[in-house]
C-alpha cells in the first residue's frame, strides 16, 4: 500500500474520535460522516491495538529489534550457565582437596573433579564408604552400568580411581584411598547396561570387580613422598578375558613391523653368503681366496 494512505498518529487518533463505545460511528451523526469514515478506514493502514503507532509504520523495525534481543539473551543465558556450571564443578574440586569429609566426596563424585584439562565423571551409582580426616581413609564404592567388558571396565576405572585419588591425596591428612568397582551381570556372566539414554536401567545380580588402592607414604630419608597404586581383583578369569580382548583389538591393526622369523631368515642368508664369499668382501676388503686355489699355490 503507498506511504499516502498510511495516517499520521494524530489523523488516527482524530478519526477513531468518532466511534462510539461499540466500536461503530456514532448514530447521531450524520450519514456524509459515516460514509466518510469508511472510505477513510478502509484507505488506511491503520493498527488500532498500537498507541505509539496505529498506523504501523514501524512494525518492521519493532519485529526485527525483538528478534534480536531474543537471541542475545538465550546466547547469554547459555554461556552464563556454562560458566556457573563450571565455577560450581572446580568448587567442588577445590573442597575436595582442602576438606574431604561425607559432604565433599558425595559432592565431587556427583558433579565429578577436574582431571587434565577436562573433568572426569563417575557413575552415578555410588557409595561414600569412609570420608575420615582423622583417620586418613577415603573409600568410594561405584556401580560401572556403561563398560561393555572388563578390559573398557580397567580402563574407565583406572581413569576414575586416579582422578578421585589425586584430588582427595592433595589433602595433607588423606593417606589412603580406596575405589571399589562394581558390575552388574546377567545369569550368563554378561554385563549389563542402561538402555535408551539411561531411561531403561540395567538389572543384574551386583558383582564386585576391581578395586583400586592409592597410598601415600612419606619418606624418612628424604623430601619425597611416594605414592603407590595396587591393584586388587585381577584373578586369573578376569585377566584372560582381558588379555584376549586386547589381543582382538590388536588384530584389528595392520603389523607395521618385521616379523621374528623374517629376522632370523635373513641372518641365516647372511651366514651363508659369508661362508661362500668370505667375510671380508662384506668388511669393504678384498674377498678371500677359495681353498682350493691356495691347496694348489701350495703345490
Amino acid at each position: 500500500m503507498a506511504k499516502n494512505n498510511l495516517l499520521a498518529p494524530e489523523e488516527a487518533e482524530k478519526l477513531f474520535s468518532e466511534l462510539d463505545a461499540s466500536g461503530v460511528v456514532a448514530s447521531d451523526r450524520p450519514a456524509s460522516d459515516r460514509a466518510r469514515f469508511a472510505r477513510r478506514a478502509r484507505s488506511a493502514k491503520v493498527d488500532p491495538l498500537s498507541g505509539d503507532d496505529p498506523s504501523g509504520s514501524h512494525v518492521g523495525e519493532t519485529i526485527s529489534r525483538t528478534a534480536i534481543a531474543c537471541i542475545v539473551l538465550v546466547l547469554v543465558l547459555v554461556v552464563g550457565m556454562q560458566v556457573a556450571y563450571g565455577v560450581v564443578r572446580r568448587l567442588n574440586t577445590a573442597n575436595l582437596s582442602e576438606r574431604v569429609d561425607i559432604e565433599t566426596v558425595s559432592h565431587a563424585m556427583e558433579s565429578g573433579v577436574e582431571w587434565g584439562d577436562g573433568f572426569t565423571q563417575f557413575p552415578g551409582e555410588f557409595v561414600v564408604d569412609e570420608a575420615d580426616e582423622r583417620a586418613g581413609v577415603l573409600e568410594v564404592s561405584v556401580t560401572d552400568v556403561t563398560s561393555k567388558n572388563e578390559l573398557e571396565l580397567l580402563s574407565n576405572s583406572q581413569i576414575q580411581a586416579s582422578a578421585l585419588s589425586t584430588n582427595a591425596l592433595l589433602n595433607e591428612h588423606i593417606d589412603r584411598v580406596v575405589y571399589n568397582v562394581f558390575v552388574l551381570v546377567d545369569d550368563a556372566g554378561n554385563f549389563a547396561h542402561d538402555r535408551f539414554f539411561g531411561f531403561v536401567k540395567a538389572k543384574g545380580t551386583r558383582r564386585a570387580m576391581l578395586t583400586f588402592v592409592w597410598t601415600k607414604d612419606d619418606s624418612s630419608v628424604s623430601n619425597y613422598i611416594d605414592w603407590q597404586l595396587r591393584i586388587i581383583g585381577m584373578d586369573d578369569e578376569t585377566t584372560a578375558k582381558i588379555q584376549e580382548q586386547v589381543n582382538s583389538v590388536s588384530s584389528l591393526a595392520a603389523p607395521t613391523g618385521i616379523a621374528q622369523g623374517e629376522i632370523e631368515d635373513n641372518r641365516d642368508e647372511l651366514r651363508r653368503e659369508q661362508l661362500l664369499h668370505g667375510t671380508e668382501i662384506f668388511r669393504g676388503g678384498p674377498a678371500e681366496k677359495d681353498p682350493k686355489d691356495l691347496t694348489e699355490k701350495g703345490k
